[in-house]
């Protein structure tokens, strides 16, 4: 097994947050949109419960989606702080093992 370099950038992953956000809230916008009383005729009770049980679903799935979201944002910052972290870590080694 070979070791691989990981690079990650902030901004891509402020860029990620942003769209995942941006989903879940439309998504979140559909949610309430499914929750309605539908003429089904003689099933309308059980198509009634499936929606209700899908809007259900689909506001808990942008839920979660803001939350990844969220999380992906703050994730951003942390890799930032490390990356400057070791960074002056680095030099500092440096600095006293000399060039």
């Amino acid at each position: 097994m070979t070791a691989t370099n990981l690079e990650v950038d902030p901004a891509d992953l402020q860029q990620i947050a942003g769209v995942l956000d941006g989903a879940g809230s439309a998504l979140f916008g559909h949610a309430a949109d499914l929750d309605a009383s539908p003429d089904a005729g003689a099933s309308s009770g059980e198509v009634g419960k499936a929606l209700v049980s899908l809007s259900s679903s689909v506001a808990a799935l942008a839920q979660h989606i803001g939350s990844l979201a969220e999380s992906t944002g703050a994730v951003g910052s942390d890799f930032a702080g490390t990356d400057g972290a070791v960074a002056g870590a680095m030099s500092q080694q440096q600095a006293v093992i000399g060039p």
